[in-house]
């Protein structure tokens, strides 16, 4: 049996699953925790709140800190202290870590303690990841491996979703300032990520056209799109579930939300730990549960952690989310203004689709089934002359 461990640390919620690839085993574990580094006397720390370290007491905390990771001028604790962005994201993932301690001394892949995987955005340069690795190896975690949230999200889909290996998946990652998109194939990032700003205005069709174009890539290429999402915009499954309607429309392929959504890359992250990879023959499931709706979030960093722009009150909804609605069912503008080259938008025959796609693909196999029973009977013909 193996087990595998995979967290990410978000904006606004971070994720830690404990996971295991042996059939009949049970659901993974998921601790789910605010993004907010409470920071004690004594210099210990504890992610997502709770009771003060014994003795002592929390003299500050520190928040928004995923997106400083790289910033020479880092983040500022609430007492005023400055610390390294990335010796923050270390530390919140040593919290994480520390509620599964002590960790057993077998499941891990070489027979020993299981393996910590980390996702990490998949926008981030090589700078930043390096970065992290250097604070992970200093805060003590130097055995933990790291891997892009779009890598992450990939391995879910193959190990949970898909019944064919070796895809090229895309994966639609939108937050509450914009949307990144990666094309993943047979588990490895293909190149760069592709990131637009929110007031960029563009579809999330053209924004996906634009990153098949880049690698000259034809929408037939495509097998799968996952949408994922991080931040306020993530708790608003209308708007994503409009993204991805938008997309298995227009592209015609297989198209879902993340689990969570933003718990996606953790999920991935746990079964890449347990063993998981991307292989040429379909890999067995692992059980995990379809979606975790049900999260501890947003109990500590109410107000003044929200963008300007969202709207909190009753059942308002998000200027966010309802632009990602807006643009996902707006009209599709010429993929030329929005940098995207020509695409071809006629579903494949593999293409899963719903509707009329489905309809069509149930006709062509009818007329398969009947080519092939005609070419018998003339086999049969012939050897009866």
């Amino acid at each position: 049996m193996s087990v595998g461990i995979g967290l990410r640390i978000g904006s606004l919620v971070s994720t830690l699953v404990v996971a295991s690839n042996e059939p009949g085993t049970p659901d993974p574990i998921v601790i789910v925790r605010d993004t907010v580094l409470y920071v004690g006397s004594d210099g210990d720390v504890l992610l997502g709140g709770g009771d003060p370290p014994e003795g002592g007491e929390f003299v500050g905390t520190v928040t928004g800190f995923v997106a400083r990771v790289g910033d020479p001028e880092g983040v500022e604790a609430s007492d005023g202290t400055r610390y390294r962005a990335e010796d923050v994201v270390a530390s919140a993932m040593r919290s994480l870590v520390r509620e599964c301690e002590p960790l057993p001394t077998f499941g891990g892949r070489d027979g020993g303690t299981p393996t910590v995987v980390a996702s990490y955005p998949s926008m981030w340069e090589a700078d930043q990841i390096a970065d992290l690795r250097n604070s992970l190896n200093y805060s003590g975690l130097g055995e933990l491996s790291l891997l892009s949230d779009a890598e992450a999200v990939c391995a879910w889909f193959e190990s949970e979703v898909s019944a064919k290996p070796g895809q090229l998946i895309g994966t639609y990652h939108v937050d509450d300032v914009g949307a990144t998109v990666t094309l993943v194939r047979s588990g490895v990032s293909s190149g760069r990520s592709f990131r637009f700003a929110a007031s960029r205005g563009s579809s999330p069709t053209a924004q996906l056209s634009t990153a098949l174009g880049a690698f000259g890539w034809l929408p037939s290429n495509l097998d799968a799109v996952v949408v994922t999402g991080d931040g306020i915009v993530a708790r608003d499954v209308v708007a994503l579930r409009g993204v991805a309607d938008a997309l298995a429309t227009k592209f015609g392929v297989h198209v879902v939300v993340g689990p969570g959504p933003e718990q996606a890359a953790a999920l991935g992250a746990a079964i890449v730990a347990a063993g998981f990879r991307s292989a040429t023959r379909p890999n067995k499931p692992i059980g995990l549960p379809p979606s975790y709706d049900v999260t501890e979030v947003l109990t500590a960093i109410r107000g003044p952690l929200l963008p300007a722009d969202v709207v909190t009150d009753g059942d308002a909804v998000l200027s966010a989310a309802a632009a990602a609605v807006e643009v996902a069912e707006g009209p599709i503008e010429d993929p030329a203004e929005a940098g995207a080259v020509d695409v071809v938008t006629e579903p494949t025959v593999d293409a899963v689709v719903e509707g009329e796609g489905s309809a069509g693909r149930i006709v062509l196999r009818v007329l398969v089934v009947i080519a092939l029973l005609a070419l018998v009977a003339a086999v049969v013909a012939f050897l009866l002359l």
